[in-house]
């Protein structure tokens, strides 16, 4: 029955040759492959980031101040160490107005220990490294440890001389 099959204006009957249930199990193979690939992966998100801003979804999409503090509430939980780093250096004065404080470690010890960025570079920063809750520091996409505050600032200068912001 044609119910069964997705209609397709370039086919000569109007519908794709193969049936529904056909069509999705072969997208969802595929899509298992596509999975694996990294390269395949940063394009897709470059893709949605570009998406996100194009069609004006910023602004669409904000979250109530009830929805905000679930949010952070439930990020504060999940990463207490970030919380408490954030409360230690929030009165570090050497803050310019429009600018953040970047915590190269999340480490009790290096909570004041800080690498102020505009929140462009601090964006761009955070595209190129993943934390790692175990050693509460920061790893590069390769899996490099950024162990110290100089390997950070020697990695985030390797980025913008390779990128332009």
């Amino acid at each position: 029955m044609l119910p069964e099959f997705y209609k397709h204006p370039a086919m000569s009957d109007g519908h794709l040759g193969k049936c529904k249930d056909c069509t999705k199990s072969d997208t969802k193979k595929h899509c298992s492959t596509l999975i694996l690939n990294e390269d395949w992966i940063e394009k897709e998100r470059e893709r949605h980031r570009d998406k996100y801003y194009r069609l004006g979804y910023k602004d669409k999409h904000k979250p109530t101040k009830e929805k905000k503090k679930a949010i952070m509430d439930r990020y504060n939980k999940k990463y207490p160490e970030k919380y408490k780093a954030k409360i230690l250096s929030a009165k570090l004065s050497t803050t310019h107005e429009g600018n953040n404080l970047h915590h190269w470690s999340y480490n009790i010890e290096h909570a004041k220990d800080v690498i102020e960025l505009s929140t462009t570079e601090h964006s761009f920063l955070h595209r190129f490294i993943v934390y790692d809750q175990e050693t509460k520091m920061y790893k590069t996409k390769s899996g490099e440890l950024l162990n110290t505050k100089e390997k950070h600032l020697e990695y985030y200068y390797l980025l913008t001389k390779s990128q332009v912001l």
